[in-house]
């Protein structure tokens, strides 16, 4: 039974928008292929001063974002979309390389961390979870 409520589950989340912000085009296609791969809608940002308005027009269920994005960090722009009445209770989740930026995100409350390397049950489990939340 387990089996058939996780797909169940799954299945509810299927449609939903996911904005994936990341500089690095061979991770932002990885990342779109593997959402869309579990049935979501994937809108991308590959910088963190794009990233607020395609979260405006976009009206993502989660954001995926990179910390370590060139110009506005993803700390810059966490705090942009918390700001925003269009966008601040957009759940978000960081993706980084560097374990030591958590201490430092917490700062915005995000919903969930993904660090890379990841695994892609790894991400597609954080980002089902916090969608069902």
């Amino acid at each position: 039974m387990q089996a058939t409520a996780d797909s169940t589950s799954r299945d509810n989340l299927r449609g939903r928008r996911v904005l994936v912000v990341e500089d690095e085009s061979e991770i932002r296609l990885a990342l779109t292929r593997r959402l869309t791969a579990a049935g979501y809608d994937v809108l991308t940002a590959s910088d963190g001063e794009s990233a607020p308005q395609a979260a405006i027009e976009g009206q993502p269920d989660l954001v995926l974002l990179d910390i370590g994005l060139p110009g506005d960090d993803g700390y810059s722009v966490a705090k942009r979309l918390r700001s925003n009445p269009r966008t601040s209770d957009i759940p978000i989740v960081f993706l980084t390389a560097r374990s030591g930026d958590l201490q430092i995100a917490q700062q915005v409350k995000p919903a969930g961390y993904v660090i890379k390397p990841y695994r892609a049950e790894e991400l597609l489990e954080v980002v089902s979870r916090v969608l069902q939340q």
